[in-house]
Protein backbone atom coordinates (compact mmCIF):
# COMPACT_ATOMS: atom_id res chain seq x y z
CA UNK A 1 0.00 0.00 0.00
CA UNK A 2 1.21 3.50 -0.79
CA UNK A 3 1.89 5.65 2.27
CA UNK A 4 0.71 8.88 0.59
CA UNK A 5 -1.56 9.99 -2.25
CA UNK A 6 1.16 11.38 -4.52
CA UNK A 7 1.97 9.75 -7.84
CA UNK A 8 5.35 8.07 -7.49
CA UNK A 9 6.22 8.89 -11.10
CA UNK A 10 5.31 12.57 -11.49
CA UNK A 11 4.44 13.74 -7.96
CA UNK A 12 0.88 14.89 -8.74
CA UNK A 13 -2.16 13.86 -6.69
CA UNK A 14 -2.82 10.24 -7.59
CA UNK A 15 -6.12 8.60 -8.57
CA UNK A 16 -7.32 6.02 -11.05
CA UNK A 17 -7.88 8.76 -13.64
CA UNK A 18 -4.47 10.29 -13.07
CA UNK A 19 -2.73 6.93 -13.30
CA UNK A 20 -4.46 5.87 -16.52
CA UNK A 21 -4.98 9.18 -18.34
CA UNK A 22 -3.37 12.28 -16.87
CA UNK A 23 0.09 11.17 -15.67
CA UNK A 24 2.88 12.30 -17.94
CA UNK A 25 3.80 8.69 -18.61
CA UNK A 26 0.20 7.80 -19.58
CA UNK A 27 -0.24 10.91 -21.74
CA UNK A 28 2.82 9.98 -23.80
CA UNK A 29 1.32 6.54 -24.52
CA UNK A 30 -2.09 7.96 -25.47
CA UNK A 31 -0.39 10.46 -27.79
CA UNK A 32 0.71 7.54 -30.00
CA UNK A 33 -2.88 6.31 -30.56
CA UNK A 34 -5.35 7.60 -33.13
CA UNK A 35 -6.25 11.19 -32.34
CA UNK A 36 -10.01 10.61 -32.61
CA UNK A 37 -9.92 7.79 -30.08
CA UNK A 38 -7.69 9.75 -27.72
CA UNK A 39 -9.99 12.77 -27.82
CA UNK A 40 -13.04 10.62 -27.16
CA UNK A 41 -11.38 8.99 -24.13
CA UNK A 42 -10.24 12.31 -22.68
CA UNK A 43 -13.64 14.01 -23.18
CA UNK A 44 -15.35 11.66 -20.75
CA UNK A 45 -14.95 13.24 -17.31
CA UNK A 46 -17.02 10.83 -15.20
CA UNK A 47 -15.43 10.52 -11.75
CA UNK A 48 -16.56 6.93 -11.28
CA UNK A 49 -14.28 4.43 -12.99
CA UNK A 50 -17.02 1.88 -13.61
CA UNK A 51 -19.36 4.44 -15.14
CA UNK A 52 -16.50 5.82 -17.23
CA UNK A 53 -15.75 2.38 -18.71
CA UNK A 54 -19.48 1.74 -19.25
CA UNK A 55 -19.67 4.98 -21.23
CA UNK A 56 -16.77 3.89 -23.42
CA UNK A 57 -18.44 0.54 -24.09
CA UNK A 58 -21.60 2.28 -25.28
CA UNK A 59 -19.97 4.96 -27.40
CA UNK A 60 -16.90 3.35 -29.03
CA UNK A 61 -16.76 0.94 -31.92
CA UNK A 62 -15.68 -2.59 -31.05
CA UNK A 63 -12.19 -2.30 -32.56
CA UNK A 64 -11.55 1.07 -30.93
CA UNK A 65 -12.87 -0.16 -27.60
CA UNK A 66 -10.57 -3.17 -27.75
CA UNK A 67 -7.56 -0.95 -28.37
CA UNK A 68 -8.54 1.40 -25.51
CA UNK A 69 -8.96 -1.42 -23.00
CA UNK A 70 -5.67 -3.06 -23.97
CA UNK A 71 -3.96 0.33 -23.71
CA UNK A 72 -5.36 0.86 -20.18
CA UNK A 73 -4.09 -2.57 -19.18
CA UNK A 74 -0.65 -1.93 -20.73
CA UNK A 75 -0.32 1.46 -19.00
CA UNK A 76 -1.23 -0.01 -15.62
CA UNK A 77 1.26 -2.85 -16.10
CA UNK A 78 4.02 -0.42 -17.11
CA UNK A 79 3.31 1.72 -14.02
CA UNK A 80 3.52 -1.31 -11.72
CA UNK A 81 6.85 -2.29 -13.28
CA UNK A 82 8.23 1.22 -12.85
CA UNK A 83 7.00 1.76 -9.27
CA UNK A 84 7.65 -1.67 -7.76
CA UNK A 85 10.51 -3.09 -9.84
CA UNK A 86 12.23 0.06 -11.12
CA UNK A 87 11.84 -1.22 -14.68
CA UNK A 88 10.94 1.68 -16.95
CA UNK A 89 9.41 1.13 -20.39
CA UNK A 90 9.33 3.82 -23.04
CA UNK A 91 5.93 5.00 -24.31
CA UNK A 92 6.83 3.60 -27.71
CA UNK A 93 7.47 0.10 -26.31
CA UNK A 94 4.13 0.19 -24.49
CA UNK A 95 2.41 1.30 -27.68
CA UNK A 96 4.11 -1.45 -29.72
CA UNK A 97 2.91 -4.03 -27.18
CA UNK A 98 -0.66 -2.77 -27.56
CA UNK A 99 -0.47 -2.94 -31.36
CA UNK A 100 0.96 -6.48 -31.25
CA UNK A 101 -1.61 -7.71 -28.73
CA UNK A 102 -4.55 -6.26 -30.66
CA UNK A 103 -3.18 -7.80 -33.85
CA UNK A 104 -3.03 -11.21 -32.17
CA UNK A 105 -6.62 -10.82 -30.96
CA UNK A 106 -7.71 -9.97 -34.49
CA UNK A 107 -5.90 -13.01 -35.88
CA UNK A 108 -7.60 -15.28 -33.33
CA UNK A 109 -10.98 -13.81 -34.22
CA UNK A 110 -10.38 -14.46 -37.92
CA UNK A 111 -9.40 -18.07 -37.23
CA UNK A 112 -12.53 -18.59 -35.15
CA UNK A 113 -14.72 -17.28 -37.97
CA UNK A 114 -13.11 -19.71 -40.41
CA UNK A 115 -14.06 -22.73 -38.28
CA UNK A 116 -17.17 -24.61 -39.47
CA UNK A 117 -20.33 -23.34 -37.84
CA UNK A 118 -21.61 -26.90 -37.33
CA UNK A 119 -18.69 -28.08 -35.20
CA UNK A 120 -19.87 -30.90 -32.92
CA UNK A 121 -20.53 -29.82 -29.37
CA UNK A 122 -18.21 -31.43 -26.85
CA UNK A 123 -20.08 -32.29 -23.70
CA UNK A 124 -18.29 -32.72 -20.42
CA UNK A 125 -19.10 -36.17 -19.03
CA UNK A 126 -20.76 -36.20 -15.65
CA UNK A 127 -21.23 -38.88 -13.04
CA UNK A 128 -21.12 -42.39 -14.54
CA UNK A 129 -23.53 -44.94 -13.02
CA UNK A 130 -22.20 -48.33 -11.87
CA UNK A 131 -23.29 -51.73 -13.23
CA UNK A 132 -26.72 -52.91 -12.19
CA UNK A 133 -26.90 -54.15 -8.61
CA UNK A 134 -23.74 -52.34 -7.45
CA UNK A 135 -23.11 -49.26 -5.31
CA UNK A 136 -20.61 -46.77 -6.68
CA UNK A 137 -18.19 -44.90 -4.42
CA UNK A 138 -16.28 -42.01 -5.95
CA UNK A 139 -13.09 -41.09 -4.11
CA UNK A 140 -10.49 -38.34 -4.32
CA UNK A 141 -7.70 -36.76 -2.28
CA UNK A 142 -6.36 -33.26 -1.72
CA UNK A 143 -3.32 -31.64 -0.11
CA UNK A 144 -3.53 -28.37 1.85
CA UNK A 145 -1.81 -25.35 0.33
CA UNK A 146 0.74 -25.27 3.14
CA UNK A 147 1.40 -29.00 2.74
CA UNK A 148 0.70 -29.58 6.42
CA UNK A 149 -2.19 -32.01 5.98
CA UNK A 150 -3.91 -34.22 3.47
CA UNK A 151 -7.55 -35.17 3.02
CA UNK A 152 -9.43 -37.99 1.37
CA UNK A 153 -13.13 -38.13 0.53
CA UNK A 154 -15.61 -40.79 -0.55
CA UNK A 155 -19.21 -40.46 -1.79
CA UNK A 156 -21.51 -43.47 -2.22
CA UNK A 157 -24.46 -43.52 -4.63
CA UNK A 158 -26.85 -46.11 -5.97
CA UNK A 159 -26.99 -47.05 -9.64
CA UNK A 160 -29.73 -44.41 -10.04
CA UNK A 161 -27.57 -41.70 -8.44
CA UNK A 162 -29.30 -41.76 -5.06
CA UNK A 163 -27.09 -40.59 -2.19
CA UNK A 164 -26.22 -43.25 0.41
CA UNK A 165 -23.35 -41.77 2.38
CA UNK A 166 -20.11 -39.81 2.33
CA UNK A 167 -17.02 -39.52 4.46
CA UNK A 168 -13.82 -37.52 4.78
CA UNK A 169 -10.56 -38.31 6.51
CA UNK A 170 -8.17 -35.49 7.48
CA UNK A 171 -4.57 -36.59 8.06
CA UNK A 172 -1.96 -34.34 9.69
CA UNK A 173 1.56 -34.28 8.25
CA UNK A 174 2.85 -34.37 4.71
CA UNK A 175 1.85 -37.16 2.32
CA UNK A 176 2.27 -37.58 -1.40
CA UNK A 177 -0.78 -37.24 -3.59
CA UNK A 178 -0.56 -40.87 -4.72
CA UNK A 179 -0.44 -42.19 -1.15
CA UNK A 180 -3.50 -40.10 -0.34
CA UNK A 181 -5.30 -41.53 -3.39
CA UNK A 182 -4.57 -45.03 -2.08
CA UNK A 183 -5.91 -44.02 1.34
CA UNK A 184 -9.02 -42.70 -0.40
CA UNK A 185 -9.64 -46.17 -1.86
CA UNK A 186 -9.24 -47.64 1.61
CA UNK A 187 -11.73 -45.06 2.90
CA UNK A 188 -14.20 -46.27 0.27
CA UNK A 189 -14.07 -49.74 1.83
CA UNK A 190 -14.65 -48.24 5.28
CA UNK A 191 -17.63 -46.24 4.02
CA UNK A 192 -19.09 -49.33 2.35
CA UNK A 193 -19.04 -51.10 5.72
CA UNK A 194 -20.66 -48.07 7.37
CA UNK A 195 -23.62 -48.19 4.97
CA UNK A 196 -23.76 -52.02 4.99
CA UNK A 197 -23.30 -52.73 1.28
CA UNK A 198 -21.39 -55.70 -0.13
CA UNK A 199 -21.23 -55.03 -3.87
CA UNK A 200 -19.29 -51.85 -4.61
CA UNK A 201 -17.44 -50.20 -7.46
CA UNK A 202 -14.80 -47.65 -6.44
CA UNK A 203 -13.86 -44.91 -8.94
CA UNK A 204 -10.69 -42.82 -8.66
CA UNK A 205 -8.89 -40.47 -11.06
CA UNK A 206 -5.45 -41.91 -10.15
CA UNK A 207 -4.53 -44.61 -12.67
CA UNK A 208 -1.38 -45.67 -10.78
CA UNK A 209 -3.38 -46.62 -7.70
CA UNK A 210 -5.83 -48.68 -9.79
CA UNK A 211 -2.90 -50.50 -11.38
CA UNK A 212 -1.27 -51.11 -7.99
CA UNK A 213 -4.50 -52.53 -6.56
CA UNK A 214 -4.80 -54.88 -9.53
CA UNK A 215 -1.19 -56.05 -9.64
CA UNK A 216 0.17 -55.29 -6.17
CA UNK A 217 3.05 -52.93 -5.45
CA UNK A 218 6.26 -52.77 -3.45
CA UNK A 219 6.23 -48.99 -3.36
CA UNK A 220 5.76 -46.51 -0.56
CA UNK A 221 2.11 -47.45 -0.02
CA UNK A 222 2.39 -51.24 -0.41
CA UNK A 223 0.92 -51.76 3.06
CA UNK A 224 -2.21 -49.78 2.10
CA UNK A 225 -2.63 -51.81 -1.09
CA UNK A 226 -2.18 -55.05 0.85
CA UNK A 227 -4.80 -54.00 3.41
CA UNK A 228 -7.31 -53.16 0.66
CA UNK A 229 -6.68 -56.41 -1.21
CA UNK A 230 -7.13 -58.41 1.97
CA UNK A 231 -10.45 -56.66 2.66
CA UNK A 232 -11.99 -58.06 -0.53
CA UNK A 233 -13.17 -61.04 1.49
CA UNK A 234 -15.55 -58.72 3.34
CA UNK A 235 -17.49 -57.98 0.13
CA UNK A 236 -19.35 -59.99 -2.48
CA UNK A 237 -17.86 -57.73 -5.17
CA UNK A 238 -15.18 -55.05 -4.91
CA UNK A 239 -13.93 -53.37 -8.10
CA UNK A 240 -11.61 -50.41 -8.65
CA UNK A 241 -11.83 -48.32 -11.82
CA UNK A 242 -10.11 -45.25 -13.21
CA UNK A 243 -12.27 -42.31 -14.28
CA UNK A 244 -11.41 -38.81 -15.46
CA UNK A 245 -11.61 -35.89 -13.05
CA UNK A 246 -14.64 -34.56 -14.96
CA UNK A 247 -16.64 -37.59 -13.77
CA UNK A 248 -15.39 -37.28 -10.21
CA UNK A 249 -16.15 -33.64 -9.38
CA UNK A 250 -18.21 -34.22 -6.23
CA UNK A 251 -15.53 -36.25 -4.47
CA UNK A 252 -12.90 -33.75 -5.58
CA UNK A 253 -14.88 -30.81 -4.15
CA UNK A 254 -15.54 -32.66 -0.89
CA UNK A 255 -11.83 -33.46 -0.45
CA UNK A 256 -10.86 -29.85 -1.17
CA UNK A 257 -13.43 -28.49 1.28
CA UNK A 258 -12.10 -30.69 4.10
CA UNK A 259 -8.50 -29.39 4.07
CA UNK A 260 -9.31 -26.88 6.83
CA UNK A 261 -11.11 -29.38 9.09
CA UNK A 262 -9.50 -30.76 12.24
CA UNK A 263 -7.72 -34.12 11.87
CA UNK A 264 -10.07 -37.08 12.09
CA UNK A 265 -12.85 -38.88 10.22
CA UNK A 266 -16.30 -37.55 9.45
CA UNK A 267 -19.21 -39.54 8.06
CA UNK A 268 -22.52 -38.39 6.59
CA UNK A 269 -25.25 -41.05 6.35
CA UNK A 270 -28.77 -41.07 4.95
CA UNK A 271 -31.56 -41.40 7.48
CA UNK A 272 -33.45 -44.22 5.80
CA UNK A 273 -36.41 -44.09 8.18
CA UNK A 274 -37.18 -40.49 7.28
CA UNK A 275 -36.92 -41.22 3.57
CA UNK A 276 -39.39 -44.11 3.91
CA UNK A 277 -41.75 -41.81 5.76
CA UNK A 278 -41.81 -39.49 2.75
CA UNK A 279 -40.08 -36.55 4.42
CA UNK A 280 -37.32 -36.36 1.82
CA UNK A 281 -33.58 -36.84 2.10
CA UNK A 282 -32.24 -36.22 5.59
CA UNK A 283 -28.56 -36.45 6.52
CA UNK A 284 -26.84 -36.69 9.84
CA UNK A 285 -23.14 -36.31 10.51
CA UNK A 286 -21.01 -38.54 12.71
CA UNK A 287 -17.61 -37.17 13.78
CA UNK A 288 -15.10 -39.84 14.58
CA UNK A 289 -11.71 -38.88 15.94
CA UNK A 290 -9.09 -41.13 14.43
CA UNK A 291 -6.90 -41.16 17.52
CA UNK A 292 -9.48 -41.74 20.26
CA UNK A 293 -11.94 -43.81 18.21
CA UNK A 294 -14.88 -41.81 19.56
Amino acid sequence: MADDDRCQLCGACDSWRHALLDCSMSRCVWALLDEEVTEHVSRSDDGDARAWVAGLIQSLKHDDLTKVLVTLWAIWHARRKAIHEQIFQSPLSVHMFVESFVSDLKRCEDLRKKQPATAPEQRTPGWIPPPRGMIKINVDAAVGKNGGRGTVAAIARTENGGFMGASTLVLPGKSSAEILEALACREACALAKDIHVRRIMVATDCMNVVTSLAEGTLGSYAHIVREIRESKGDFDALEFHHEARSSNKEAHCLARSAVYDAPGRRVWLRADARVRNGLGLDLFQVDRNQETGE
